[in-house]
């Protein structure tokens, strides 16, 4: 008898057990992932917080949580976790009665791009593990991986340069309305330009000193089309570093640069082009449309994507070209160049495969950019 009520008992509590989890498993339970940070620069560290809370009085011994994210995040912890096209974790936990827990997942930006964690999934089993029930959460957890700045003690002769021909390219007139700042009066200096206040003050002649009426500006053009039909994807990804490092260091010069490319954004599909600006506020923009290149999609002919620009050219503008693309189209193009006397530099990103194959005439104005080898 007493045998009998046990196993009656028994069977009791698994079917209580079996309904309570069934029914009440995933009621009030939540999980949110969470970078520690919006954005970082490739090669960085980062952690991902996952956090599990559970509250109401059913405890879950037997939790899985899972997610799917890019293989370019490199995970330090690689258990419950596989990698294939992408990266999947599975990760077992246990949690209790009105119990919250955060796991902290260190990784390593390996690589420019714009990451998403859409959704996890928890996976809930009762404590006899005589069924599993899933539930699908969204998380909507987002992260900009910025292109890695060059090394600028290598690129610094070219760079000084080509801002030096930019500098050159500043207009004579100034603008009476647009004041900078104050300077000891010269010999040829008018009179109308004197500050008689600040004069008065320092017991020597100062003049006002205006800005100009209009400002140089660079125009990036970053070209990810190949020659052939194999992809370089080594190449693709300096020329972006290339553009976001120069874009960067031109405007801490006070110079605004805009940058125009035949890639394609990985969220609108669309090509992405950003116009000219300067601030802090614009190299942000500029290295997120830079994270946002998809080298996955169909790169259209750059001559054709990019031809209404060169069209509207200014005397003003200074012009980069970045491409180990070296086909006779943009070389013709180049080389109209040369004859309008447009001011240009064609940055050439090269390494064991493609070298500089360009003709003769615009030699002067290629600047080679040889990757290091592995």
């Amino acid at each position: 008898m007493k045998i009998l009520s046990a196993m009656l008992g028994a069977l009791l509590l698994y079917l209580l057990q079996n309904y309570l989890y069934r029914r009440y498993w995933n009621k009030n339970l939540s999980i949110d992932l969470k970078f520690s940070e919006d954005n970082a620069v490739e090669g960085e560290e980062l952690i991902l917080y996952e956090t599990v809370m559970n509250k109401k009085l059913l405890p879950l011994p037997i939790l899985k949580v899972k997610f799917m994210t890019s293989r370019y995040l490199n995970f330090l912890d690689t258990n419950n976790s596989s990698v294939t096209d992408n990266y999947y974790r599975n990760d077992l936990l246990s949690i209790m009665m009105y119990q919250k827990l955060t796991r902290s997942l260190t990784f390593l930006c390996a690589r420019r791009g714009y990451y998403i964690i859409n959704n996890a999934d928890l996976v809930c089993s009762d404590m006899f593990i005589t069924f599993e029930a899933v539930a699908s959460y969204d998380t909507d957890t987002r992260l900009y991986v910025y292109p890695k700045p060059l090394d600028f003690n290598k690129f610094q002769v070219s760079f000084h340069k080509m801002l030096g021909a930019v500098l050159t390219k500043r207009f004579i007139n100034e603008d009476p309305f647009e004041f900078r700042g104050i300077r000891e009066y010269q010999s040829y200096d008018n009179l109308k330009s004197v500050n008689w206040k600040a004069s008065a003050k320092t017991g020597s002649l100062k003049v006002n000193v205006n800005d100009y009426t209009s400002q140089q500006q660079v125009k990036i053009f970053l070209n990810l089309e190949s020659d052939t039909i194999w992809k370089h994807e080594d190449l693709e990804e300096e020329s972006i570093r290339i553009a976001a490092s120069l874009a960067s260091a031109f405007i801490k010069e006070g110079i605004p640069a805009a940058i125009y490319t035949n890639a394609k954004d990985i969220i609108t599909h669309n090509i992405l082009n950003i116009s000219s600006g300067s601030g802090f506020g614009h190299v942000k923009t500029i290295n997120e449309m830079l994270a946002r290149i998809d080298t996955s999609q169909a790169v259209p002919a750059f001559v054709p994507c990019v031809q209404e620009e060169f069209i509207h050219f200014s005397d003003n503008d200074y012009i980069i070209i970045i491409s180990f693309y070296q086909k006779e189209d943009l070389q013709q193009l180049l080389s109209s160049f040369t004859e309008t006397r447009t001011d240009f530099s064609w940055i050439i990103p090269t390494n064991h495969d493609v070298t500089v194959n360009a003709v003769e005439e615009l030699r002067p104005y290629i600047i080679p950019w040889e990757l290091p080898s592995l």
